[in-house]
């Protein structure tokens, strides 16, 4: 029961509401309601105030949530350190990523990591930012790939930097004909304001960079469509439905074809402007052992590969 009270408490606080945190879980709106009704109930506190629009966590719901939280931390630390004391082997380490990096980078990530240590089950899951926030948190999380987490009690290396592109349809007024690959200082980007763009939710880091540096260019784009990552909005766009800020890997082969770079420009934006950074963030407390350390190597020499060095 710690574990969904947990859960509930996070995402409402995150929605500040509670039907959108019962779909954010998959679960229905009552079932949560009832869930912190029977939790007010044992502590005999209100967790939620339901009074306020956003609604929020009272004093009583902020101390429980933080207490949940270190519980679930100390308990995930607990069960690591007691498998890595019998025969030196964590047993399982879970990594995630956003999706700034296609599928392929985690193949030799997983290969040299797995030929070194072929007792441990190493899991990779795709996330944002903000969810591997809270994971790292729980303890239910060993290491997040992706763009930096402003967060005190995590640590951070960073690793990389991906070269972004602005990806242009045929549709648009910015469009250049028999072009593929256009030159940046050539272009008037206030066209772009109220064109069609594609974008990922507005609480994840990358699009918050991306917001940032469109609002330089004097541009208010129009997004017509919200999906949940960078990689699916740039195969739409890719595909005509929008212009997009997407990593350039995504705007390459096999990712594009023949006849998609005829109704398609590239322009590559100056990396003064604009790219994403991303690393390797853990928690401060987690063991250095030489599991742990070896993969943190692995992955940097792996992300090395894929992207120039900062």
């Amino acid at each position: 029961m710690n574990s969904k009270l947990l859960s509930f408490l996070e995402e409402i606080k995150a929605q500040g509401n509670m039907s959108k945190a019962a779909q954010a879980l998959f679960v229905t709106q009552p079932y949560i309601s009832r869930v912190i009704k029977n939790a007010e109930v044992n502590f005999g506190v209100r967790l939620i105030d339901r009074s306020s629009h956003p609604i929020q966590l009272t004093y009583a719901g902020e101390k429980l949530l933080s207490y949940l939280q270190e519980e679930n931390r100390l308990r995930a630390n607990l069960d690591r350190e007691m498998t890595h004391l019998s025969e030196f082997k964590y047993g399982h380490l879970t990594i995630a990523s956003n999706e700034i990096l296609p599928n392929d980078f985690y193949d030799p990530i997983l290969i040299r990591f797995s030929r070194k240590y072929p007792k441990i089950h190493a899991q990779v899951i795709r996330t944002n930012s903000r969810d591997a926030e809270k994971r790292l948190l729980s303890g239910s999380l060993d290491f997040f790939v992706g763009h930096p987490l402003s967060n005190p009690k995590v640590e951070y290396q960073p690793v990389a930097s991906v070269p972004l592109v602005l990806v242009i349809p045929e549709s648009s007024s910015l469009f250049t004909p028999g072009k593929f690959i256009v030159d940046y200082d050539t272009l008037d980007f206030t066209k772009l304001s109220g064109e069609p763009f594609i974008g990922i939710p507005q609480q994840d880091y990358y699009q918050r960079l991306v917001n940032n540096f469109l609002s330089d260019l004097n541009v208010s784009p129009e997004y017509s469509l919200k999906v949940p990552d960078i990689h699916l909005s740039a195969d739409l766009a890719v595909n005509g439905l929008g212009a997009t800020v997407s990593p350039e890997v995504f705007a390459t082969k096999p990712f594009i074809t023949d006849e998609q770079q005829k109704k398609l420009n590239i322009v590559r934006i100056p990396t003064d402007k604009i790219t994403a950074d991303f690393g390797i963030t853990y928690m401060k407390t987690k063991q250095t052992s030489e599991p742990v350390t070896d993969l943190l190597g692995i992955i940097k020499d792996v992300v090395s590969e894929y992207a120039p060095k900062k």
